[in-house]
C-alpha cells in the first residue's frame, strides 16, 4: 500500500502524466474591480508575490518562492483591512486559484467588490475656546476634512497631524497626540466625526541657553568659555574654537517670542548647514510664568579630514586611471570656515590613441595623456544669513591631451552662494581670472592640416593660413569671467512617488574687464598685435557670451523602477574684438554623462568624421537623454539593477561647413541606445554602460540599424547616475 501511495503521488490519476513533487510558485497576480486602490499599492501590502524575470527570459529572477495557501489567506485579510482603513466598510474580496503546468505554476485572480464608501455627514470641533477668533477661523479654514468626504483612517490621521502642527506653531508647545480625542459614529454609509481638543498653556520663549559639548572628554573636565550674544547665553566646553556669533546667528528664536515649531526646525537646519556638528538637539528645560526655557545642545564633529580617492575611467578609449588626496578643515577660524585642498593625478595606461588614426605613426610623437591638478578653496559662511557663503578658489592644472597639445592653466575665483529658498539657490562668480598657456607636440601641425583646418574654414594647402590658425590656438590668453548659475529642484518638497525635476540655468560673460582696460587704460601698441586684436599688456584675452539651460525629470514608477529624462541646450558667441571662442569653454559631446554611443568628447561637430576635431568643441549644443532604471537585486546591501537608455544630440559650429541650421539639425543629429549595469555603493551606483550607435551622422548612410552587430558597442564607465 505504501508503494502504491508513492507511485500515485508521482502521477496524475486522470491522465497518468508525471506530477511535480515541488510546491508550485506564483506566475501571475491579477486584481479586478479595484478603483479606489491601485494594483501597485495592493501588491505592496501582501506577502505573496509573482516570480518575475527580466523581459520574461528567465534571467535575474532569483530563487523560486513557493506558494503558501495560509500566507495568501492572510494577504486577503490585509486587503480587506486596507479597504476598511480607506472607508470602504462593505467591500468584499473573492479569489480564484488557477493551477497550470501540471501543478507547477499558480495564477491568482483577486476580485474586489468595493461597493459604496462611507462618507462624513457631520464634523465638529470642541475645545477651541482658549484661542482668538482669528486663530480659530484660520484653523477651521485650513482643515483637511469636510462634510461629504469619504471617511477613512488616513484622512483622520492627516487631520490629526495638521492639528498638532498648527497649535505647536501658535505657541502651544506641549500640544501632542494625547491632547486630541477623536470620536466616530457610523451608521451604514454615514460617519459622524468629532475632534475634542485639550489645549495646554500658550507659551513664549524664556531664557535660551546653548552648550557646545566636548566630543573628546567629559563635560565635567575643566575648561569652558561662557558667552552672551543677542540675548542667548551659552558655554563652550574644552578648548574648542567655536564663534559665539555662529551660534547666535543660527538660533532663530529669541526670548519673548511665541513658541513656534518652525523656528526650532529652522534652527536645527541652520546648525546642520555649517557641517561642523555631529549632534544637534533642542531640549525644553522648564516652564515658569508662561515662559519656556530651552537649551540647544551641540556636539562638534571631527575637524580634520583626509580623503584619498581612486579614479578610473576610459575617457580617451584606453584605460585612464589615477588618484587624488584631499585634506579638509571644517572649521578653520571658528566660524564654520571650510578649507579644502587636493592634489590629483591621472594618466592613460599606454600611448594607444585612436584620435590620430588619420596620421602615419612616424608623423607624430607617442603621447601618453595625463592630467595633474592642484586645487584649494576656502568657504566663508555669512553668519547673519545661514545657508549663504562666500568662497575663494585657486587652481593649477597641467595636461597633455591626446590631440598633441600640452596645456597649463592657472585660475583664481571669488564666488557668492545664496540660498534663495529651501528648493533653490544662486551662485554668482563675481571674480574669475584664468590664464591658459598651450604648446604643441611633434605632429600637431600635421594633425591640424589633416583634421582641423577645414573645420574652421582654413585651406590646408595655404601655409600662411595654417600657421595663423595654429598660432591662434596656441596663444597664451586670459579668460576673465562673470558667471551666474541658478538651480531649482522640488526633490525635497514632494513625496518620492511624485515627479521630481531639476532646473539649471547658466549665464556667462567673458572679457568685460579686459575690454575696458584695453579701451581706456592700456592703449600701447605691442609687437604681433594690431589695434583690432583683443589684448592687454601684450596678452590676448577672450570675449564671449554663453547661455546653457538644462532640465532633468525623474518619475518614480515603483520603489524599484523609475523613468528619467534630461534636456540640455547650449549656445555661445564671441563679442567685441574676438572672432572665436576659447577651446576650454566650448561645448562637447560624448562620454559617460553625455552621448554614450561615443567616447569622451569624441562626437561632432555636425557630421565631421574627425574625432580629433571633436576634442576642440563647438559653440552650440543640443542633447536629450532618456533612461528606464530598474533595481531588482542588492549588492552589499545596496540597491542594484540595470538601466535601459537612449541619447540623442550633437554639437555644431556657429559658422563654416559644420554650422548649425535647421537642415543640419534634422540631418546630422546622433542617436544611440544601450543597456547599463548599476552596482550600488555608498557613494553612488557604479555605472557600466554598453551603447550602440543607432544613427551616426559621420557615415554616408547614417542609420546603423541594418548593420547592427552585437560586439560593435561603445563602453563607458562612471560613478553616480548620469543625471
Amino acid at each position: 500500500m505504501l508503494l502504491c501511495a508513492i507511485i500515485a503521488n508521482g502521477y496524475s490519476i486522470s491522465t497518468g502524466e508525471e506530477r511535480s513533487t515541488l510546491p508550485p510558485f506564483v506566475t501571475n497576480i491579477r486584481f479586478t474591480g479595484n478603483k479606489a486602490i491601485s494594483d501597485e499599492e495592493l501588491r505592496q501590502i501582501i506577502a505573496t508575490s509573482e516570480h518575475t524575470t527580466f523581459l520574461g527570459l528567465g534571467l535575474f529572477g532569483g530563487a523560486l518562492k513557493p506558494f503558501n495557501q495560509e500566507e495568501f489567506e492572510k494577504d486577503l485579510s490585509l486587503i480587506k483591512k486596507l479597504y476598511t482603513y480607506k472607508g470602504y466598510f462593505f467591500s468584499t474580496v473573492d479569489t480564484t486559484i488557477v493551477r497550470k503546468g501540471n501543478g507547477k505554476k499558480v495564477d491568482l485572480k483577486i476580485l474586489i467588490r468595493e461597493h459604496e464608501p462611507s462618507r462624513i455627514d457631520s464634523l465638529k470641533y470642541e475645545g477651541l475656546e482658549k484661542i482668538s477668533k482669528d486663530c480659530k477661523a484660520h484653523y477651521l479654514d485650513t482643515r483637511r476634512l469636510k462634510v461629504g468626504d469619504i471617511f477613512s483612517v488616513d484622512r483622520l490621521i492627516e487631520e490629526r497631524n495638521r492639528t498638532i502642527s498648527f497649535f505647536r506653531e501658535e505657541g502651544f508647545a506641549f500640544f501632542h497626540e494625547d491632547s486630541i480625542r477623536i470620536k466616530v459614529d457610523t451608521v451604514g454609509n454615514r460617519a459622524g466625526v468629532m475632534f475634542r481638543l485639550s489645549l495646554p498653556e500658550q507659551l513664549k520663549y524664556g531664557t535660551i541657553h546653548a552648550v557646545v559639548h566636548n566630543p573628546m572628554r567629559s563635560d565635567t573636565a575643566p575648561g569652558e568659555k561662557n558667552f552672551t550674544k543677542d540675548n542667548i547665553s551659552g558655554k563652550i566646553i574644552g578648548k574648542q574654537n567655536i564663534s559665539p556669533d555662529l551660534i547666535a546667528s543660527a538660533i532663530e528664536y529669541r526670548p519673548g517670542k511665541v513658541t513656534r515649531q518652525t523656528l526650532e526646525q529652522h534652527t536645527l537646519q541652520n546648525f546642520g548647514i555649517t557641517n561642523i556638528f555631529s549632534s544637534i538637539y533642542i531640549t525644553p528645560d522648564s516652564v515658569r510664568n508662561g515662559a519656556l526655557f530651552t537649551t540647544v545642545h551641540l556636539e562638534t564633529a571631527p575637524r580634520h579630514q583626509i580623503e584619498p580617492k581612486l579614479l578610473v575611467d576610459n575617457r580617451y578609449g584606453a584605460l585612464f586611471f589615477g588618484g587624488s588626496l584631499a585634506y579638509e578643515n571644517k572649521n578653520l577660524l571658528g566660524g564654520a570656515e571650510q578649507f579644502h585642498t587636493s592634489a590629483e593625478f591621472g594618466t592613460q595606461v599606454g600611448d594607444n590613441n585612436t584620435l590620430l588614426g588619420n596620421l602615419d605613426p612616424t608623423q607624430y610623437a607617442k603621447v601618453i595623456p595625463y592630467e595633474f591638478n592642484l586645487k584649494s578653496s576656502l568657504i566663508l559662511p555669512v553668519l547673519k544669513k545661514p545657508g549663504n557663503a562666500y568662497s575663494v578658489t585657486a587652481e593649477y592644472a597641467s595636461t597633455i591631451q591626446p590631440v598633441l597639445l600640452s596645456t597649463q592653466n592657472g585660475l583664481i575665483r571669488g564666488s557668492y552662494n545664496a540660498k534663495l529658498s529651501p528648493s533653490s539657490h544662486l551662485t554668482f562668480d563675481f571674480f574669475e581670472v584664468e590664464l591658459i598657456k598651450s604648446d604643441s607636440l611633434r605632429g600637431f601641425k600635421q594633425l591640424f592640416k589633416t583634421n582641423l583646418a577645414q573645420n574652421i574654414g582654413i585651406n590646408p594647402a595655404n601655409s600662411a593660413a595654417v600657421n595663423a590658425g595654429i598660432d591662434s590656438l596656441l596663444q597664451t590668453h586670459i579668460d576673465q569671467t562673470f558667471r551666474l548659475r541658478y538651480n531649482f529642484t522640488n526633490r525635497k518638497s514632494v513625496p518620492s512617488e511624485k515627479t521630481i525635476w531639476n532646473l539649471d540655468l547658466l549665464l556667462e560673460d567673458c572679457g568685460t574687464i579686459p575690454w575696458l582696460i584695453d579701451k581706456y587704460v592700456d592703449k600701447k601698441n605691442y609687437i604681433g598685435f594690431t589695434g583690432n586684436d583683443p589684448q592687454i599688456f601684450g596678452t590676448t584675452y577672450t570675449q564671449y557670451i554663453k547661455v546653457e539651460p538644462g532640465l532633468s525629470v525623474i518619475q518614480n514608477i515603483s520603489p524599484e523602477s523609475q523613468i528619467a529624462g534630461r534636456g540640455d541646450i547650449g549656445w555661445m558667441t564671441p563679442w567685441g574684438k574676438a572672432e572665436t571662442t576659447p577651446q576650454e569653454r566650448r561645448f562637447y559631446a560624448g562620454g559617460a554623462n553625455s552621448m554614450r554611443g561615443w567616447l569622451f568628447n569624441a562626437l561632432g561637430p555636425d557630421n565631421s568624421v574627425s574625432s580629433a576635431a571633436a576634442k576642440f568643441g563647438a559653440d552650440i549644443k543640443l542633447e536629450l537623454n532618456m533612461e528606464y532604471r530598474l533595481k531588482f537585486f542588492k549588492f552589499f546591501r545596496q540597491q542594484s539593477g540595470i538601466t535601459l537608455f537612449s541619447d540623442m544630440g550633437n554639437i555644431w559650429d556657429r559658422t563654416g561647413p559644420y554650422a548649425f541650421n535647421l537642415k543640419s539639425m534634422i540631418n546630422n543629429y546622433a542617436w544611440d541606445a544601450g543597456i547599463g549595469l548599476r552596482i550600488g555603493s555608498p557613494i553612488g551606483p557604479f555605472r557600466f554602460d554598453f551603447a550602440y550607435k543607432l544613427r551616426d551622422p559621420t557615415e554616408t548612410k547614417p542609420w546603423r540599424i541594418s548593420t547592427w552587430k552585437l560586439n560593435d558597442f561603445t563602453f563607458n564607465f562612471g560613478i553616480g547616475e548620469a543625471f
